[in-house]
C-alpha cells in the first residue's frame, strides 16, 4: 500500500505541474490582446483546385466559396489541398504588426499564405514552420483597413488545426515561452537518460543501459513531436515528413521490452513472455525499415498502434508477475497503465474532434512527465529493495560472526598462556604484513598511474602511446580497418610563455586537453599528450575522412573558446596533421607516425590554425618544429 500511495503521490505531482502550465498558458492567452478581428473565413475545396493558380483562386465566384462559422477551435483541413480565404479588420487607427499562426501536424505536407494587394493583386507572404510545431507569417495592416488573406494547405488526412492571430510582441512572448517549456521538458528526460548511462557505467546493470537508449530516444520523440523534427530543419525536403518518428518509435519500444526483461530476468522467471517479448521486438525492428515505403499518415497510424500494445503487452506481463509475488511488478503494471492510457487518450485526440484533448502539446508533455516520474520511481524502489536485502544480509552475517566469536573465546580460555601468547604474536605480524601490503599495493597502483597519465593535463603520456598505437595497428592489420592518427600542436606557444608566463601555457594546456577529451566521443579513441605542446590522437576504425572531420571540429572549438587566464584573454589555435594507415604494404607504426608529423609541419608552413593530411610512405622522417 506505500507504493501504491507514493505512485498516486508521483501522478498527482506530475499532474499538478501539467496543469498549471495548462493554466499559465491559457491565462497569459487570456491577457493577449488581439486588436486584428477575423471577421469572416471561406473555405473552398474540390477536386479541380489543385490544378489552380493563387491569381485563380482569387477570381474565384463567391458561391464557390463556404462559409466557417466557427474558429475559436481552428479550421477543419480535409485531404488534398486547401484554400481559405480570411477577412481581418484593423480597428485601431495606427498600423498594427502580427503573426497568424497555424498549428501544424505530421499530415500536413505544405503550408502558404498570400495577401491580397491595394491593387487587386495576390501576392506571397512568407508562412514558415517554426520549431514549436506552428507556421507563422508576419502581417503588417494599416489603420483602420481590411485585409484578405488567402491560406493554402495541403493534408494527408482529415483533420482540424487551430488558426490564432496574436500581436508580435504576444507571439514572440508566446513562442519564447513554448520554447522554453519544450526545452525544459525535452532536457529533463534527456537528462534522465544521462543519468542512467552513468549509473551503468558505475554498476554495469545492463538494464540500466537500455534504460538509458529508452530515455534518450523519448527525448528525442518528444522534440519531434514538438516541433523539432527533420521537416523543420530541412523544409525543402518534403521527403522527410515525419520520416523518424517511426523509427524512434520503433528503437524507443525495442529498448522498453529490453529493458523489461532484464529488469524482471524473464528468461528465469517468465520464460513464454521472454520469446513473445523478443518477438515482439523483431516486429518492431521489421517495421522500421518497412516505414520508408508507407505513406506519413499511415507511419503516425502504425506507430501509436505500436506504443500502445507495447503498453498493454507490459501491463499484461506486470500481472503475471505480481501472481508469482514479483515485487516491483505491482509498479509496474501501474506505471504501464498510466502510460497505455495517455496512449489511448492521445490517439482519440488526433483522430476524433474532442475538445479537451485538442491540445496535444500538453498532452505529450504530460504522457512523457509522467512516463519519466514513474521509471525513475521504479528503479529507485528496486534499489531501496536491494539495499534492504543487503542490510538483512549483513545482519545475519554480523549475528553469525558474533556467535562464531563467542565460540573462539571460549576455546581461547582453554589454551595454555603460551599458545595465546604465540597466537598474538602470528595475528600481529601478519596485521603487520597485510598493512604493509596494502601500502605496497597502493603504492604500485600510483606508480602504475604516474606511468601512463600525464598529470598537467589528464591525458595518457608518450609512454601509453607507444604501447596502444602497437597494439591498435596489430588489430587494424589483422581485422583489415582503418587506423588514424592526429598529431595536434598549439600555435604560437612559446609567445604563449613568454606573454602570459609559464603558468599561463600549462593551463592552455589543461584547456586544450579538456576540449580533446570532449572530442573523442568513443570509447576507443585515445588521446596522449606526446610531448611539450604536442598532442596525438589514435583513432581506430577510422577512415581519412573522419579523422579530418574530428580534427577540423576540434580546431574550430579551440579557436572559438575564449581562454581566460587572470583576466587577460590568450587567443589560441592548434594546427594538425593526419594520416590513416590503410593496410599500405610494409608499413609500420612509426611510418603512420611521420606521415602525421609531416602533415602537421605542413600545416604550420602553409600558415598554422589548419588541418592537413598526408599519405604514408616508408621515407618519410619525423619534422622538427619550432615551439613558436
Amino acid at each position: 500500500m506505500t507504493n501504491v500511495r507514493i505512485m498516486y503521490m508521483i501522478l498527482l505531482i506530475g499532474l499538478a505541474l501539467v496543469l498549471s502550465n495548462v493554466n499559465l498558458t491559457y491565462a497569459a492567452e487570456q491577457e493577449q490582446l488581439k486588436p486584428l478581428q477575423l471577421q469572416t473565413v471561406h473555405f473552398t475545396h474540390n477536386e479541380n483546385i489543385a490544378q489552380l493558380t493563387p491569381e485563380q483562386i482569387e477570381a474565384l465566384p463567391a458561391a464557390d466559396w463556404q462559409k466557417v462559422n466557427d474558429t475559436s477551435t481552428g479550421i477543419k483541413v480535409r485531404e488534398g489541398v486547401n484554400w481559405y480565404k480570411l477577412a481581418i479588420y484593423n480597428v485601431n487607427s495606427a498600423p498594427l504588426s502580427n503573426h497568424l499562426v497555424l498549428g501544424n501536424r505530421f499530415e500536413v505536407g505544405e503550408a502558404e499564405l498570400y495577401v491580397e494587394s491595394v491593387r487587386y493583386n495576390i501576392a506571397p507572404i512568407s508562412f514558415s514552420l517554426l520549431n514549436t510545431n506552428d507556421w507563422s507569417g508576419h502581417l503588417i495592416t494599416a489603420a483602420n483597413s481590411q485585409v484578405n488573406l488567402y491560406l493554402k494547405v495541403i493534408s494527408d488526412t482529415e483533420e482540424r488545426l487551430p488558426l490564432n492571430i496574436y500581436e508580435s510582441t504576444t507571439f514572440l512572448t508566446k513562442h519564447s515561452d513554448k520554447q522554453f517549456y519544450f526545452a525544459l521538458t525535452i532536457g529533463g528526460v534527456l537528462f534522465v537518460g544521462f543519468v542512467f548511462a552513468l549509473l551503468f557505467i558505475a554498476v554495469h546493470d545492463k538494464s540500466l543501459i537500455y534504460l538509458a537508449g529508452y530515455f534518450v530516444c523519448r527525448a528525442a520523440m518528444l522534440s519531434v513531436l514538438l516541433g523539432s523534427h527533420l521537416f523543420y530543419l530541412m523544409p525543402d525536403t518534403p521527403e522527410l515528413r515525419g520520416f523518424e518518428f517511426p523509427w524512434l518509435v520503433a528503437i524507443s519500444s525495442i529498448f522498453y521490452l529490453f529493458f523489461t526483461s532484464r529488469l524482471f530476468s524473464l528468461v528465469d522467471v517468465l520464460p513464454k513472455a521472454e520469446k513473445v517479448l523478443k518477438l515482439g521486438a523483431v516486429l518492431i525492428a521489421a517495421y522500421a525499415p518497412l516505414s520508408l515505403f508507407l505513406p506519413v499518415d499511415l507511419n503516425i497510424f502504425i506507430s501509436g498502434m505500436i506504443m500502445m500494445a507495447v503498453m498493454a503487452l507490459l501491463a499484461v506481463v506486470g500481472i503475471k508477475l505480481h501472481s508469482q509475488g514479483q515485487r516491483l511488478a505491482f509498479l509496474f503494471f501501474i506505471a504501464m497503465a498510466i502510460q497505455l492510457t495517455f496512449t489511448i487518450v492521445i490517439l482519440i485526440g488526433a483522430y476524433l474532434e474532442v475538445p479537451l484533448l485538442s491540445d496535444r502539446e500538453s498532452l505529450h508533455i504530460a504522457s512523457f512527465t509522467l512516463n519519466t516520474l514513474l521509471i525513475v520511481f521504479i528503479i529507485a524502489r528496486q534499489y531501496f529493495y536491494l539495499l534492504q536485502d543487503k542490510q538483512h544480509a549483513q545482519r545475519e552475517a554480523l549475528t553469525n560472526a558474533m556467535a562464531t566469536k563467542k565460540a573462539n573465546e571460549k576455546l581461547l580460555q582453554v589454551q595454555a598462556d603460551s599458545q595465546e601468547d604465540l597466537e598474538n604474536r602470528v595475528q600481529e605480524r601478519t596485521l603487520e604484513l597485510n598493512i604493509a601490503l596494502n601500502e605496497l599495493e597502493e603504492l604500485n597502483r600510483e606508480l602504475e598511474q604516474k606511468n601512463t597519465i600525464d598529470e598537467l593535463t589528464g591525458l595518457y603520456n608518450r609512454r601509453f602511446y607507444e604501447q596502444r598505437i602497437l597494439a591498435e595497428y596489430r588489430r587494424s592489420k589483422r581485422n583489415l580497418t582503418s587506423l588514424s592518427i592526429v598529431v595536434i600542436d598549439i600555435d604560437f606557444f612559446k609567445k604563449v610563455n613568454d606573454n602570459y608566463g609559464h603558468l599561463a601555457g600549462d593551463q592552455c594546456l589543461s584547456w586544450l586537453s579538456q576540449h580533446i577529451k570532449q572530442s573523442l566521443k568513443r570509447s576507443t579513441d585515445v588521446g596522449c599528450r606526446y610531448g611539450g605542446e604536442e598532442f596525438c590522437l589514435i583513432l581506430p576504425d577510422t577512415e581519412q575522412e573522419g579523422a579530418i572531420a574530428l580534427a577540423e571540429d576540434l580546431r574550430k572549438a579551440v579557436e572559438a573558446f575564449d581562454f581566460i587566464y587572470q583576466e587577460q584573454h590568450i587567443s589560441l589555435t592548434i594546427s594538425c596533421g593526419i594520416a590513416t594507415y590503410t593496410q599500405q604494404d610494409n608499413i609500420e607504426p612509426e611510418h603512420i607516425f611521420c606521415a602525421a608529423d609531416k602533415a602537421l609541419y605542413q600545416a604550420k608552413r602553409s600558415g598554422r590554425n589548419q588541418v592537413q593530411y598526408q599519405n604514408i610512405t616508408q621515407d618519410l622522417l619525423i619534422q622538427e618544429h619550432s615551439n613558436d
